[in-house]
């Protein structure tokens, strides 16, 4: 089921009542509604340029003052090579509020290894996957990790330039050998 804008203000408002003060003013600026002007652009993720190394991420271009849906990405498995795939993007301006970036997945039994996500610029890292925001279901159960890109957790908004999401696989071999499919979305208001 893809993630819309009304079902991701949904669940992160519904999260939200379950962090702490400093996580729910966070949360909160993510559930404002986005300008009516604001674009939806959906791609399909294995059809984007770039092989998803780290080198190489795969490209979703410039995503300022609209939202990026890279659906149908492949599971992140177990084992070398296959437990990150990398995204890139460019803000030409600053992000405002609310931005963000993340992933939507849907877990299963045999699935329950969630999406990850952590932020970079260049070699340096800009928020953790310990900066992700979970998402849920009206079931309850996890289906989204996204990073708020403005506010920051800091304070502040993200500044134009080039990003690279990486997107993992945290859960060890034994837990579970994929994550599900997912979609990647960057919303920068």
């Amino acid at each position: 089921m893809p993630l819309t804008r009304a079902s991701l203000a949904r669940l992160v408002r519904r999260a939200a009542f379950a962090t702490a003060a400093v996580a729910t003013a966070v949360v909160s600026s993510l559930v404002l509604a986005a300008p009516a002007s604001a674009a939806t652009y959906h791609y399909d993720c294995r059809r984007l340029s770039g092989n998803g190394s780290y080198s190489h991420p795969l490209a979703l271009g410039n995503v300022t003052g609209r939202t990026v849906v890279a659906v149908n990405c492949p599971p992140l498995t177990s084992g070398a090579g296959y437990a990150n795939r990398y995204f890139s993007f460019t803000l030409t301006r600053p992000a405002r509020v609310p931005s963000y970036a993340g992933a939507s997945f849907a877990l299963n039994n045999s699935q329950r290894s969630a999406v990850n996500p952590s932020l970079s610029r260049g070699a340096y890292t800009i928020m953790h996957t310990g900066s992700g925001l979970w998402t849920y279901n009206r079931s309850g159960v996890a289906n989204g990790r996204y990073l708020p890109l403005g506010p920051l957790p800091g304070g502040g908004v993200l500044p134009a330039g080039t990003y690279r999401l990486d997107l993992q696989k945290l859960d060890s071999p034994l837990r579970s050998l994929s994550t599900p499919w997912f979609n990647v979305v960057i919303a920068v208001s």
